[in-house]
């Protein structure tokens, strides 16, 4: 008896069970939604109730597209809709499944290619479109040219119609910006002294995220002398060619003519006819690239004016060897004893070089001699005028070997050393004067 109520409780149980899961079952077929999830080309865009609501917002975007371009579009990607029941909380909402469509959804669009050189750069609706951003472009290089003859582009440039995704259409604006300022021609940059990534960037008018975004493995804020940097310079697609026919004055630049003569020394330079620039009216042909002038091909010229040539003769005398050289030399051997500027109280105006008695003093360049004999102070004193705004003194000497009036060369002996004059030993007084100014000599001879 037992036995066979422990069976009755197990087929009772087992219904029990079978019973709840229909129960649950009807339950979650009741309360949930039959719906369909959306993807596009294998991409999920959400779960939708109705498929007519994904059909009327591609409907929309078609609509708000042949609006904007004043053209049809269409849309070749696959859409699949799987079907499934899920609750009310699981269906995307209305604001967000657009977001996602947009994302993914990528229509196609008949347009226009501008090519150049054989590559697709830029698309826009149709060809009017292309030719206007074309025009565009090239009414920039024409601004101030009068006489244009012809205006092209240095580039091939053909325009195509072909099927695109919409994603790869401009509308005019951004295609003539993309076509003046879409590459990058990359230039380097040597680093100078007391560069700094402020002032390389103002000097290239960029700013500094781009220099640093050009030298990814460089600390752009520790630059070194000499080290090379990348400097990214934007540059157009097209480079436009202007040929325009001008007329203009123009100035005639003289030659300067060189004719040798023994009336003048070497080195000595004499202008004989100064040169005058000369004028023309010029009509020529002038080719421009990018506002450079590139070549011109004159037409007409007519001179106004005669352009005279500059001459000059050119010296091929020998100078004679009391003619000043320009560079001073040592007066004497000896040793700097004292120097130039202030001592004792008083403004020493030379140099002293101490040496015996008796020492050969020369000429430390070629001149003429303008004193010769006393002078207070100096003692036994030669002068030499150089002819050159440039006088040298000799002073305190022994005795005196050259003459007033003579013409000495540069080395001539021209006295010897001595104490004479207001003197504290043997030694020579040396002076350089310079419009009757004392200059250090030191700045011309070394002791």
């Amino acid at each position: 008896m037992n036995k066979l109520n422990n069976i009755l409780k197990k087929k009772y149980l087992l219904h029990y069970i079978a019973l709840s899961i229909t129960i649950i079952t009807c339950s979650v077929i009741y309360f949930a939604t039959l719906s369909y999830e959306v993807s596009i080309d294998g991409k999920n865009v959400g779960i939708v109730e109705r498929k007519k609501d994904v059909y009327e917002l591609i409907k929309k975007k078609k609509l708000d597209i042949k609006n904007e371009f004043e053209k049809d579009v269409k849309i070749d990607q696959e859409i699949v809709f799987t079907k499934s029941r899920v609750g009310k909380d699981k269906i995307t909402s209305p604001e967000q499944f657009k977001e996602n469509l947009n994302a993914v959804i990528d229509l196609t669009i008949q347009a226009c290619a501008v090519n150049i050189n054989g590559k697709d750069i830029v698309y826009v609706k149709d060809k009017k479109s292309a030719e206007n951003v074309l025009n565009r472009v090239k009414d920039e290089h024409k601004e101030g040219i009068e006489g244009i003859k012809e205006i092209n582009f240095v580039e091939k440039v053909d325009l195509i119609e072909k099927d695109i995704k919409i994603s790869k259409l401009k509308n005019e604006e951004s295609a003539y910006e993309y076509l003046l300022t879409g590459t990058d021609d990359v230039q380097k940059y040597t680093v100078k002294d007391g560069d700094n990534l402020w002032n390389i960037s103002r000097k290239y008018n960029l700013s500094m995220d781009d220099i640093e975004k050009a030298n990814p493995e460089i600390d752009i804020e520790k630059l070194d002398i000499d080290q090379e940097i990348n400097i990214t310079v934007p540059k157009s697609y097209l480079s436009v060619k202007v040929t325009n026919v001008a007329s203009y004055d123009e100035r005639i630049p003289y030659k300067i003519i060189y004719e040798e003569t023994e009336s003048l020394y070497k080195g000595d330079k004499k202008i004989k006819t100064e040169g005058k620039e000369g004028s023309r009216k010029v009509v020529a042909e002038v080719t421009r690239i990018n506002g450079q002038i590139d070549s011109k091909n004159i037409l007409e010229e007519e001179i106004v004016e005669e352009v005279q040539d500059k001459i000059v003769l050119k010296g091929t005398k020998k100078k004679p060897t009391y003619i000043a050289s320009g560079a001073f030399s040592n007066p004497t051997r000896g040793s700097l004893s004292s120097s130039f500027g202030r001592r004792w109280g008083k403004n020493h105006t030379g140099i002293d070089i101490a040496a015996p008695k008796g020492t050969p003093i020369k000429a430390s360049d070629g001149g003429t001699v303008v004193f010769s004999g006393t002078q207070n102070g100096y003692g036994k004193l030669i002068i030499i005028d150089h002819k050159n705004g440039y006088k040298t003194y000799y002073g305190h000497c022994s005795s005196l070997i050259a003459k007033r009036g003579q013409k000495v060369a540069k080395g001539d002996v021209i006295a010897k050393v001595g104490s004479t004059g207001r003197s504290t030993g043997n030694h020579l007084h040396f002076e350089v004067r310079k419009n009757n100014v004392p200059i250090n000599p030191t700045k011309y001879v070394k002791y």
